[in-house]
Formats: C-alpha cells, sequence, structure tokens
C-alpha cells in the first residue's frame, strides 16, 4: 500500500491547525481532523490520478478503501476525492454493498453530502431503473445520515431536465417532512431549492400543499428562491 502511505503524508503535509479548529466546529466528527482544505484534498486526488490513469478496478478500490477505514475524516474526503477523478467508471466499478458499508461509518454531513452529491449520483444514473429505489431505502431507515443521504443525492440529478426526478423526490420528502432534526430539514430544503431549477411550478404545487408539515425555514427559503432566486430573497 505504498500508495496509500504516500498520500496520507501528502495530505499530513497540507494540514493547518487554524482550519482544523473550523472544520471540527463546522462538521463534528468521531474521526480525527487533520484540517487539510478541500482544494488541497482535490489537488492530491487530480496529480494521482494523472499518473494513474489506467489503473485496474480492483486496484483502484483497495486504494480507496484503505484510505476510508483510515483514522482521519480528511483520508475519507479523500477516498471520495479519488473516486470523483474516476466518474466514468463509477457505474461498472461500485456495487450497492460499497455505500451500504460507507453509509454506516458516516456521522458527519461533510462526507456525507460529498457522497451524496458526487458519488452516488453516477453510480445510480448508469441503471436508473435499477438503482433508484435504493434511495427508498434509505429514506426509511433509522440512522439520519442515511436519511440525508437519500435526500441529497436528488440534488445534482434535479439540477438537470435530463435527470431530473421531482416526483421521486417529493415521495422521500414525504417520508421526513414531519421530522425537525436540521440535517434532516436543511436537506429537505436544499433539496426543493435545487428543484426549483428544473421543475418551479412542482415545487410551489408541493410547498402550497404541505405548509402546515414542513418546517418554517424550509417554506421560507424555498419560496424565496422561487420569488426571488435566493435563498435568502
Amino acid at each position: 500500500m505504498t500508495d496509500v502511505t504516500q498520500l496520507r503524508a501528502q495530505l499530513l503535509a497540507c494540514a493547518d491547525a487554524d482550519y482544523q479548529a473550523g472544520s471540527q466546529r463546522v462538521g463534528p466528527t468521531q474521526q480525527q481532523v487533520w484540517g487539510v482544505r478541500m482544494p488541497d484534498i482535490k489537488r492530491i486526488a487530480r496529480d494521482w490520478q494523472q499518473h494513474h490513469k489506467q489503473i485496474d478496478g480492483d486496484a483502484l478500490l483497495a486504494v480507496t478503501e484503505a484510505l476510508w477505514a483510515g483514522e482521519s475524516r480528511d483520508e475519507r474526503l479523500l477516498s471520495l476525492a479519488l473516486l470523483e477523478r474516476y466518474k466514468k467508471r463509477i457505474g461498472d466499478l461500485l456495487a450497492w454493498e460499497h455505500f451500504e458499508n460507507w453509509r454506516v461509518d458516516i456521522d458527519n454531513w461533510i462526507v456525507c453530502d460529498y457522497l451524496g452529491t458526487k458519488i452516488l449520483p453516477p453510480w445510480m444514473l448508469a441503471k436508473p431503473d435499477q438503482r433508484l429505489r435504493y434511495l427508498d431505502l434509505l429514506i426509511v431507515d433509522e440512522d439520519v445520515w442515511s436519511r440525508r443521504l437519500s435526500l441529497v443525492t436528488t440534488v445534482p440529478m434535479n439540477r438537470d431536465k435530463r435527470f431530473a426526478i421531482p416526483e421521486h423526490t417529493f415521495i422521500l420528502i414525504d417520508q421526513v417532512k414531519h421530522e425537525r432534526d436540521p440535517m434532516i430539514t436543511k436537506a429537505i430544503s436544499w433539496a426543493l431549492r435545487e428543484l426549483t431549477k428544473t421543475s418551479p411550478a412542482l415545487v410551489a404545487t408541493y410547498i402550497s400543499a404541505n405548509q402546515n408539515e414542513l418546517s418554517a425555514h424550509i417554506l421560507r427559503e424555498v419560496n424565496n428562491k422561487l420569488t426571488t432566486g435566493l435563498k435568502s430573497g
């Protein structure tokens, strides 16, 4: 695992004590936080990929899995950043079992949202008829991070009319619209606000029909987005 050792060394070389404190405060986690900024993580991933363009799938997974199993959130983020560099291969490279193993380890929104917006969508869209149903399993899971993962995965898909899943998104939100955990309410707001880019009329109808169930900040932010194009109005 020479590659993994070198990648960890590169991460540690970029660690910033000031950023470490702020990152831990913004996204609390039980893992260690070395304080590596995302631009540095993505640069390390990009440089590694440039030297491993033809890497075998099993070898790539061995590196990413080893990083995921590391002691720090920084390693976990680098694991996902590496997979993101091989986006076109995700559909065939990964199986649902990989996401099942990863999701139970998540304890913070930073990793959750990276997995949900960068890795899970291209995997699902490779075979949508078979794979989108997994969002329905995540949204009813007892773990809050799995429910958030289901919601944030819709965000990149609903930005593009070719892939938008408005009705499916509403079905997912219906499962959790009564919750008041901020990790869920913020994810609902995000999902609906992104959906306004491709289906504003449907979002407006949904908000109107569910104004007694959705939290006040969701209604405020989504209505602001519909009327002004901005979350804050």
